[in-house]
């Protein structure tokens, strides 16, 4: 069984709102993502920020489990464990809300890359995504949790305790030639942009 999960949890200091709620194509912007997963998984889970779950839910519905971190701003190895725990797959998928490009098929990729490991971990611009990366949950999840005992913050540095494969850029441009998969909403301009593309179809 595999799980996709959307990660909404964190603070959206560049934007004025929640980024995930934001409107894009006129509708919120984590529908693009949670779809992909949707295509990918046998089940859906998106993490948001304590106090948000409801407003998730009127715009993803019932069909998708949304699920509240513990802390606020907590960081992303937070946001992983929160995931892990919740869903029920042997390997989850996990992308950031923020990615409306996400491909299908580079999902399909990292997953198939991380089958028989305990994930896969894309390296883009020589830096690792460890929030487009796929888990093997049981063993991830112990291992995260071992590391944020330990004051890590950062998932790449809870790899050393885990087999990961690096999916590498040639690879992931095979399917994604301009590697929109991985390109972030972070500001007003972003979504902008991101709004002349989905116009022009231009991914």
């Amino acid at each position: 069984m595999i799980s996709g999960a959307v990660l909404s949890g964190g603070a959206s200091s560049r934007m004025s709102e929640e980024k995930g709620l934001m409107k894009l194509g006129g509708v919120p912007m984590v529908y693009f993502v949670a779809k992909t997963m949707e295509l990918l998984a046998d089940e859906v889970v998106v993490a948001v920020a304590p106090g948000m779950a409801d407003e998730y839910r009127q715009v993803l519905g019932d069909d998708k489990r949304v699920v509240e971190d513990e802390e606020a701003s907590a960081g992303p190895l937070a946001g992983l464990i929160t995931i892990l725990r919740e869903a029920k797959g042997d390997y989850v998928m996990v992308s950031p809300c923020d990615t409306p490009f996400l491909r299908l098929d580079v999902c399909q990729a990292i997953v198939m890359f991380a089958k028989g490991k305990d994930g896969a971990v894309p390296r883009v611009g020589g830096y690792l995504e460890p929030l487009h990366s796929a888990y093997r949950r049981r063993h991830c999840l112990a291992a995260f949790e071992e590391a944020v005992d330990e004051g890590v913050k950062r998932p790449s540095e809870a790899y050393a305790l885990l087999h990961m494969v690096h999916v590498e850029e040639e690879d992931l441009r095979a399917l994604d030639p301009h590697l929109e998969s991985f390109w972030n909403v972070n500001t007003v301009d972003d979504l902008r942009e991101a709004e002349r593309r989905l116009r022009t179809h231009i991914f």
